[in-house]
């Protein structure tokens, strides 16, 4: 059984870029404006695959910047972020990009 060195090296690389980019993306949570953090979330949920960082980014940067008041409590913007999130996963089945890189 031979593991294809040049397969596992960009296995390597793909995981370095993800921690790479959720470092940035939960730091720009706090150091940010928040259409910036907006803004990485989205190239994340494009970027990679499974991108479950976007939901958990945008719940804890609603957490912290609530306005006490609002109707919309934590758990149901989470609500609707999820239902964003899956949405755009069926999304990204029709676009051309990425037709050969999914597969569900």
């Amino acid at each position: 059984m031979s593991i294809n060195i040049l397969w596992v090296y960009n296995v390597c690389i793909m995981v370095i870029k993800r921690i790479i980019f959720d470092i940035l993306l939960f730091l720009s949570v706090f150091i940010f404006p928040w259409y910036i953090t907006i803004i990485i979330s989205f190239i994340g949920i494009f970027a990679f695959k499974n991108f479950y960082e976007f939901i958990v980014s945008l719940s804890m940067m609603y957490s912290i910047y609530l306005i006490f008041g609002n109707k919309i409590t934590p758990f149901v913007f989470s609500l609707i972020i999820s239902i964003v999130y899956m949405g755009i996963q069926v999304l990204r089945r029709y676009i051309i990009l990425y037709k050969n890189e999914i597969s569900y």
